[in-house]
């Protein structure tokens, strides 16, 4: 541990010295590695490390939060005394012992970053280039990348219980794009797990470069998809991103406690169709977003937040709870990306469970409509709950088959209508990996869902609308 339990007790003692009722010290430690290729040579070679201490303080439903690069104590100290002037008062709570809590290891690592050199990670990368190349020669460009974590973190509190943690990621990126002179088109994969190499193991690199490969020089060819409101078959895995944009970050503590969310006073109610069960996991083991403890020292919880359509339950952190309702308690997922951020609540790996519907029926049941593979990008206006999703690889529905892919398309609408109007859920969940930008910097999560059918949201392609 960076701090004897003395010098941490000083402290937290020291924090609240003004009548916060909440203290808390934060250690990250972390070190980066990134291998990329691009255009058929190394492109480059890096790495990183990124130290310092957070200290928070909380006084019922305010807090105070600062940080230093240096980790000696003497300077903590006196970040200490000048955050504790941000609150005016006496002390109400001193910490007289710290115990060390330990934690189940739910993230095991079975081959070490260093365990490869960088000349066998790079030319596992030049393997899923040559494949792609390989597909035709309308290829005009392979961006591969390997980006490699490995954090130390250590966190003390006024609950008198300190703890630490080592969260070690893994993440494999290929982007392919193909040209035709008059165009370009791309296609993406990017599966990551909070693991070791072992990653690159069960990843074919060269079944994933050649896929991309494939589907980015079809879209040469593809025509436009129709405009207009349709049926659309979202594909399991990165489908799951829309929840995630549009229903999970309304049901996150900080919009709610703000009361921005339009799910802030809808707790018991129906909020989505009966076959939606939706859930945020951080305790699923080697799961993207998952962490042994959160960035509070709050063990995270399978926490569901959809119950056959009905609402019940938020994400919450310690400042979000107590500011909603001082009876609810935190459910372990609080995060940031770094120390130099204020920790809130944040998505871990949130999903849409199975349902009961064969993906075959889902997609015979529809008529004329889309299926989407994946989504590949979007962005939501927190404030009123508008979506807009692009779709790169997106195939047209007839008569309940699949008959062809299209150039990419937009989908828009408002996630509380989507919720309403998903009306079949497959039973092939897969999950996936994402980064997730907000308040608290950028954090990794995953998405997920089975294939699901909503019965009716707008797309928007070059086709212009079905007649």
């Amino acid at each position: 541990m960076l701090f004897t339990k003395k010098e941490a007790i000083s402290i937290l003692n020291v924090l609240l010295q003004s009548g916060g009722d909440y203290a808390e010290i934060y250690f990250q430690d972390e070190r980066t590695a990134n291998y990329r290729r691009r255009y058929r040579k190394v492109d480059s070679v890096a790495s990183g490390r990124t130290s310092g201490i957070g200290l928070r303080i909380l006084k019922e439903d305010k807090n105070v939060y600062g940080y230093t690069a240096s980790v000696s104590f003497d300077d903590v100290m006196r970040l200490a005394e000048s955050l504790s002037c941000g609150f005016e008062g006496t002390r109400i709570l001193t910490v007289e012992s710290l115990a060390k809590k330990k934690l189940p290891n739910r993230n095991p690592v079975r081959i070490e970053h260093s365990e490869w050199t960088t000349k066998k990670k790079l030319d596992y990368l030049r393997k899923g280039e040559k494949a792609a190349f390989q597909v035709g020669e309308s290829v005009q460009d392979f961006v591969g990348s390997l980006y490699e974590e490995d954090e130390h973190v250590e966190i003390y509190n006024s609950d008198g219980v300190c703890f630490e943690d080592r969260r070690v990621r893994t993440h494999v990126t290929v982007s392919v794009t193909a040209t035709d002179g008059k165009q370009f088109q791309n296609a993406y994969q990017a599966p990551g797990l909070s693991c070791g190499l072992e990653l690159l193991e069960r990843t074919d690199i060269v079944s994933l470069s050649r896929h991309c490969a494939e589907i980015a020089i079809a879209l040469l060819d593809a025509p436009p998809s129709p405009s207009g409101e349709m049926p659309v078959v979202l594909g399991n895995g990165f489908g799951g991103v829309l929840f995630h944009e549009a229903c999970g970050h309304p049901l996150e503590g900080s919009s709610i406690a703000d009361r921005t969310s339009p799910f802030h006073d809808k707790v018991g109610q129906r909020i989505a169709s009966p076959c939606v069960n939706a859930i945020d996991d951080g305790t699923i083991a080697n799961g993207w977003g998952s962490e042994n403890i959160d960035d509070e020292g709050i063990v995270p919880t399978r926490n569901q937040l959809i119950k056959d359509g009905v609402l019940v339950n938020f994400m919450l952190d310690r400042f979000t709870a107590r500011k909603i309702d001082k009876t609810k308690t935190p459910t372990g997922c609080c995060r940031r990306e770094s120390y130099r951020y204020l920790p809130t609540t944040r998505m871990t790996n949130t999903f849409i469970d199975n349902g009961k519907d064969d993906p075959k029926d889902i997609i015979a049941s529809v008529k004329d409509g889309l299926y989407c593979e994946d989504l590949s990008g979007g962005q939501v206006d927190p404030s009123t709950d508008k979506f807009i999703f692009t779709s790169t690889t997106a195939y047209r529905i007839k008569d309940g088959k699949i008959a062809h892919l299209v150039k990419p398309v937009s989908l828009t609408g408002y996630g509380y209508e989507i919720l309403q109007r998903i009306t079949m859920v497959g039973n092939d969940l897969q999950r996936a990996a994402g980064d997730c930008g907000a308040s608290s910097g950028s954090c990794c999560v995953e998405v997920g869902q089975p294939t699901l059918l909503i019965s009716r949201i707008l797309v928007g392609g070059e086709g212009g609308e079905e007649q």
